[in-house]
C-alpha cells in the first residue's frame, strides 16, 4: 500500500510490514500519523529501517499511537534515558560497574511488554543503536493468529 508520506510493504500476511520512504525525525502531520496507526492496528508490528533519532524523537513519535509510559522500575532503579523517563534503556553496557540500562545479559528471552499491568500499553517501541553482526534478534509473534489457530 503506498501513503503520500511512505509506503507499507507487508512481512507476512498476519503479522509485520516495513515501512519504507518516511523520515521520523521530522514531525509527522495529523494525516500521516493517522495512517501510521491504522498500519500498526493491520500489521501490529511496524519496522522502520534506517531512521536516525533522537530521545526527544522517539517520544514524539511514539506519542501518536497513545499515552506512554514511564520505563518500569528494575534492581538497579529506573533506567531510563536523561530526561525521558518513557525511554527504558536496554543495554549490556556498565559504567563505574553499574549498568547503564536493564536486560543487558538477555534477562528478557521471551516477554510481553507490561502485561503487569491491569491495562497494558496498546504497543512498544523498540529502537536499537547498536545491533551486533549476528544474533541479537527480536522476534515478534501474534496472539491474535494463534487464537484463531487454536479454535480450528
Amino acid at each position: 500500500m503506498t501513503h503520500p508520506a511512505f509506503t507499507i510493504y507487508p512481512v507476512t500476511p498476519t503479522l509485520g510490514a516495513e515501512i519504507r520512504g518516511i523520515d521520523l525525525s521530522q514531525p509527522l502531520d495529523a494525516a500521516t500519523a493517522d495512517a501510521l496507526a491504522a498500519a500498526l492496528d493491520r500489521h501490529l508490528v511496524l519496522v522502520f529501517r534506517g531512521q536516525a533519532l533522537s530521545d526527544a524523537d522517539l517520544v514524539r513519535v511514539s506519542g501518536h499511537f497513545g499515552p506512554l509510559d514511564k520505563a518500569p522500575i528494575t534492581e538497579h532503579g529506573r533506567l531510563h534515558a536523561p530526561g525521558f523517563e518513557e525511554v527504558y534503556v536496554i543495554s549490556n553496557v556498565t559504567e563505574q560497574g553499574r549498568p547503564i540500562g536493564a536486560l543487558g545479559a538477555g534477562e528478557s528471552v521471551w516477554h510481553a511488554d507490561m502485561t503487569y499491568l491491569e491495562t497494558p500499553p496498546y504497543a512498544s517501541s523498540l529502537y536499537a543503536l547498536e545491533v551486533p553482526a549476528e544474533g541479537g534478534d527480536t522476534g515478534f509473534i501474534s496472539m491474535f493468529a494463534a487464537y484463531d489457530v487454536r479454535l480450528r
